[in-house]
């Protein structure tokens, strides 16, 4: 049996709305491959990395990939976000 590969999406955007740049983003789009299976029971790590800044545009795009307990890719992509929070609010 296999999890819905969606879940780890759901991951990346607690990342993003939860952690990275916080309450008030703005998730835009988001490019997904869904690479390995993702089983039950199965502990699934969420991470981004920042790989474009856009000051004039207020965006940011990312790198966004979950890996399995055994280190296996199982979800990778790209994600771009409008950071609301008031740490960004004298771009």
């Amino acid at each position: 049996r296999i999890a819905h590969g969606v879940l780890g999406t759901g991951l990346i955007s607690t990342c993003l709305g939860m952690k990275l740049s916080g309450y008030g983003t703005i998730y835009v789009p988001q490019k997904v491959k869904f690479v390995a299976p993702v089983f039950l029971g199965d502990t699934i790590k969420a991470e981004v990395e920042v790989i474009e800044v856009d000051v004039e545009k207020k965006w940011i795009k990312l790198n966004t990939i979950c890996t399995n307990m055994n280190g296996k890719v199982v979800v990778n992509g790209e994600a771009t976000i409008i950071p609301l929070s008031k740490e960004y609010d004298e771009w």
